[in-house]
């Protein structure tokens, strides 16, 4: 960090200040200042206003050069690609529940009337 930046001071519990502790030395980390920096503007380059969950998935490097060269071919941009994507495979599984679950409601109501017939004979 170049210049001179203000000094703040506040107390944080015991745990955090281990964790803190903890990363220090990762990705760069000197000290805690560092830490304690990163993750202020962690913070801060978040959304102000949420306006829906986010969610950080590790895609792996096969699955992020694909969506990378789809975006590009595309035209699309990979968060609304992954919306799309969430959307279908959600809608998808529904069905296949709504599916299943007709499968043994089904067959639930066959078994009971075969042992409604065997009772009231």
């Amino acid at each position: 960090m170049t210049g001179q930046s203000p000094m703040v001071s506040l107390r944080i519990p015991e745990d955090h200040l281990l964790e803190l502790e903890r990363r220090v030395g990762f990705d760069g980390m000197r000290n805690r200042s560092d830490v304690i920096r990163e993750a202020i503007r962690r913070y801060l380059a978040t959304p102000a206003i949420p306006s829906g969950t986010r969610v950080e998935v590790d895609l792996g490097p096969d699955l992020s050069a694909r969506l990378e060269d789809f975006c590009r071919i595309h035209g699309e941009m990979p968060d609304v690609v992954l919306r799309y994507a969430a959307r279908e495979h959600i809608a998808r599984a529904s069905a296949d529940d709504a599916t299943v679950d007709a499968a043994l409601r089904k067959r639930l109501d066959e078994l009971r009337a075969r042992f409604d017939e065997s009772a009231g004979q």
